[in-house]
């Protein structure tokens, strides 16, 4: 067991040697890369709980919590029927977004070899007959939305080549960023496809455009797909019949048994802790003007990075000293942003989570594609100044979210208890976590070209301020967009080089310290305070001397 966590942690974290004591997280794993992990555990027939994995990070304590996948096998035929609506699904059409058939996930692969047009399309076809949320299909009746599954037989992926050889640098810029436009807003929710391919063929390689639309998949899910083309690609080299890992339980499964959830006891007794969350009055972001709308095409962003060397750091070492996931440590860089430019220490922010979270017995959702995200609120609380204490603080709020946010939604859209309406944060942060090694593989890698618009213009954007993180080409890097009607370039770009130097100065603390602070969330104890905490480690200490 261990030598076969060994070698799915290597293969998962990307490193070539790893030891029955190293910590998964210290290593640069997340909650993303557990997903993984357990994905791979359970294709050989075994299957580990997340939260096994947080309590105890290391494979010499894992090993006792992996048990025999035993339960019922997800039906390995095509889904069919009606879908209930998950919450993020009906958040999604509650907004009722300006052209919600153009809201957008897409990828764009480069390869310098040149791919063979008919295995992409090949492959293409067979990741819409295994993953079932791609026939995915809406329509409106007598007010709701119907979800539903299109029968294979009425698929047909849809897949364009255009041949751009002849064209310079320049010229291949401006024509994939008109066809790429073009296709994005091309996706139709009624009739599907909700995936669209298109090639582009040029001198230096062929760049291959994946548009999907929002409804139908997440982080995670690209994740999934992306190995599965790589994988059913490399199958079509030898003329082989495409075969992909046995599917997980679908996402008709999980909805039903989410609206099944919205009845337990455990989430009804969530429903305090989220009406105290909506009850808090949180500091105002300041503006430099007011506006009455937010669109998409008066957006504009703002990047910053840290280098390879700080990256590595952000992964691995920086979580030693305090027990910290990666999330901890940029809210905590986050908040101390904020707090020095609102002049206020309680900052709400709207989170998004990956939504996959063990609340269910016996649904594995491991390498099921769909659209899973958990959206929910945060308060943080960042009155302190000293970073060791924000950084405890900042922890321990987020411990303190009942199983990781994903009771919000089901509380607001599936039952009556939904007391989250009054409070909408100006400020969003999401962290993708780590795509190298699913966008970079023996043959293809991520293209420089423009993806084209993802999401129409004229959609509503619906954040002040939107933190987007994500680790690409071995750096951490965050996207902050803003609304040009409401911000000066120059105040975003002095807030997120504040937001860097907050992280460094948090990176360079975490790494030079050399004892280990435990915090209440760390032990059973949860109604335990911090001060609280803090004197029984003295007792501890004047005992032992």
């Amino acid at each position: 067991m261990e030598e076969l966590l060994a070698g799915i942690w290597q293969d998962v974290l990307g490193i070539s040697e790893v030891g029955v004591s190293d910590n998964f997280f210290s290593l640069g794993g997340d909650s993303i890369k557990g997903i993984q992990m357990a994905s791979r555990l359970n294709q050989h027939g075994w299957k580990l709980e997340m939260k096994d994995l947080f309590q105890h990070p290391t494979i010499e304590e894992l090993t006792q919590y992996v048990e025999r996948a035993e339960g019922k096998q997800a039906d390995q035929g095509p889904v069919e029927g009606e879908v209930i609506l998950t919450p993020i699904q009906r958040w999604f059409f509650e907004k009722n977004f300006t052209n919600k058939h153009h809201w957008n996930q897409s990828v764009m692969l480069h390869s310098a070899k040149g791919f063979d047009p008919e295995r992409v399309e090949k492959t293409l076809q067979a990741l819409i007959e295994h993953h079932d949320a791609l026939r995915m299909v809406y329509r409106e009746e007598n007010g709701d939305i119907i979800q539903s599954y299109k029968r294979i037989d009425e698929c047909e992926v849809s897949f364009e080549i255009v041949d751009l050889y002849g064209s310079d640098e320049d010229m291949l810029k401006s024509q994939i960023k008109v066809l790429a436009d073009s296709l994005q807003s091309s996706l139709d929710l009624q009739n599907g496809p909700l995936l669209k391919g298109e090639l582009y063929r040029t001198e230096a390689g062929d760049h291959l455009l994946i548009a999907v639309h929002h409804l139908v998949v997440d982080g995670v899910s690209w994740r999934i797909l992306l190995e599965d083309f790589a994988s059913g690609y490399v199958q079509t080299e030898n003329e082989e019949k495409i075969v992909f890992p046995q599917k997980t339980n679908s996402f008709k499964d999980w909805a039903e048994e989410l609206a099944a959830f919205s009845q337990s006891a455990h989430l009804l007794q969530q429903a305090e802790y989220w009406a105290q969350i909506d009850a808090e009055e949180v500091s105002a972001v300041p503006k430099d003007d007011e506006t009455e709308e937010r669109i998409v095409k008066h957006t504009s962003s703002v990047i910053c990075e840290l280098n390879e060397e700080d990256t590595k750091h952000l992964l691995t070492d920086v979580h030693q000293p305090y027990g910290t996931e990666i999330n901890d440590i940029l809210l905590s860089a986050l908040g101390l942003t904020m707090k020095e430019w609102t002049d206020g220490v309680k900052i709400g922010i709207n989170l998004e989570g990956h939504g996959r979270e063990d609340i269910i017995p016996n649904v594995n959702i491991s390498r099921t594609v769909g659209w899973f995200t958990a959206q929910y609120p945060v308060v943080l609380d960042i009155s302190e100044t000293d970073v060791s204490a924000v950084i405890k603080a900042v922890k321990e709020n987020l411990r303190r979210v009942p199983d990781k946010g994903v009771g919000y939604g089901i509380l607001r859209y599936f039952t009556e208890q939904a007391g989250a309406q009054g409070f909408t944060p100006e400020i969003s942060f999401n962290y993708l976590g780590q795509f190298d090694s699913e966008v970079k593989t023996d043959f293809f890698e991520p293209s420089a070209f423009d993806m084209g618009r993802q999401v129409s213009e004229e959609s509503e954007a619906l954040y002040a301020l939107s933190f987007s993180g994500m680790i690409r080409n071995g750096r951490f890097v965050l996207s902050c967009s803003y609304n040009e009607k409401e911000y000066e370039r120059a105040t975003v770009e002095a807030q997120m080089e504040r937001f860097k130097e907050n992280l460094l100065l948090i990176i360079r603390h975490c790494t030079e310290k050399e004892d280990k602070e435990f915090t209440p969330s760390d032990f059973s104890a949860g109604d335990l305070e911090m001060d609280e905490m803090g004197d029984i480690f003295d007792m501890l200490e004047e005992n032992l001397k």
